[in-house]
């Protein structure tokens, strides 16, 4: 497998974001996951067999309601990721989305470190992904390396400008427009760690892609990535800049956004895709704990991890009296001072 700039770059990314969870170095910004109590629901009047954690979108029901989200792939390192991410994925039945195949689209010898996925997990859901300036020819292809059931158009206007080889032109709305209109399958807009603003959520309910994936902040931090690969000589310095996952999901109840939301950035553990759920989310997903545990670890214990989320999530939806994601979207919670102040201020600037 050729060992170009950019397949060096990938296996630049995935050795430092790795190590950031390994060393525990992400930043968090703004509110976390723990600035939302859960309020005890005493008399739950209900039994854990009456759970039902499906969920349903893109006409297609997930049996859990989160899955691995995008990594990787362009090298011979993340193609063999990528095969252990769809086989974990396969074993316990999620869906897995992958990294950008824009490189496999200028390098075709790289195409199998993305058909992999679907290789090791036949019948799965995957999602493909490119970025947001890619034109539906390319979508298309994408979709068709994979066999894809939806695909993620990227938006990482702040991890560009921190790569010193990063685009510095993003003229993105007619082109993601002209995608949604012609796409094969699903399309879903998303953040790549930096959170979106109540005005963002507006215009995405104007353009009306089949979901918002609003890739949060305290997760895997492309923009710290960048400085560290760069030896922290890029010309700006934005480590603490984005909203949060529990701010974005607070931010889009306030804007009434009207798509389905998936939650990303910063979810590791059951805990935090229960609250993702209770804060408007439809789905959750998980890129760089994941990696880490299997990085770390093995495939094996990464499945171990995961099937234990999936025989948690039924208990905790009895502990807060839910039997479904929308009796956890009705549960009361607190908010700690600090996310309250987020949102008084949210709720004052709406136009």
């Amino acid at each position: 497998m050729t060992k170009s700039t950019q397949t060096h770059r990938k296996d630049e990314h995935l050795s430092l974001g790795t190590n950031l969870w390994r060393q525990d170095q992400n930043i968090n910004v703004g509110a976390t996951f723990e600035d939302v109590r859960w309020i005890p629901k005493t008399f739950p009047e209900m039994a854990v067999r009456d759970v039902d954690t499906k969920t349903t979108l893109f006409n297609h029901q997930f049996m859990w309601p989160f899955y691995i989200e995008a990594m990787t792939g362009g090298s011979e390192l993340t193609g063999k990721i990528n095969g252990q991410l769809a086989s974990v994925a396969k074993t316990t039945n999620i869906a897995m989305a992958v990294g950008s195949q824009s490189i496999a689209l200028k390098e075709p010898d790289l195409v199998e470190s993305f058909k992999i996925v679907r290789k090791n997990n036949p019948d799965g859901f995957l999602f493909a992904n490119l970025g947001a300036d890619h034109p539906i020819k390319n979508v298309r292809a994408a979709i068709d390396m994979i066999d894809a059931n939806a695909i993620e158009l990227h938006v990482n206007v702040a991890q560009e400008l921190v790569m010193a080889e990063g685009d510095r032109e993003f003229y993105w709305l007619d082109n993601i427009a002209d995608v949604i209109a012609k796409s094969p399958v699903p399309v879903i807009i998303k953040e790549v760690g930096f959170g979106m603003s109540q005005s963002t959520i507006k215009i995405l309910n104007k353009l009306q892609p089949a979901a918002i994936n609003i890739g949060g902040a305290n997760g895997t931090n492309f923009a710290v990535i960048e400085r560290r690969r760069l030896r922290h000589q890029s010309t700006i310095n934005i480590d603490n800049f984005g909203l949060s996952t529990v701010e974005t999901l607070i931010s889009s109840h306030i804007a009434n956004n009207h798509l389905p939301l998936i939650a990303t950035g910063g979810i590791k553990s059951v805990n935090d895709v229960v609250t993702s759920l209770m804060l408007g989310a439809d789905l959750v997903s998980s890129a760089g704990y994941i990696l880490n545990k299997l990085m770390s670890s093995n495939q094996t214990l990464l499945i171990e991890e995961l099937e234990a989320w999936q025989a948690s999530l039924p208990l905790l939806y009895t502990l807060l009296g839910a039997k479904n994601k929308h009796d956890l979207q009705q549960t009361e919670r607190l908010y700690s001072d600090n996310l309250s102040n987020f949102i008084s201020q949210q709720k004052s600037n709406l136009s």
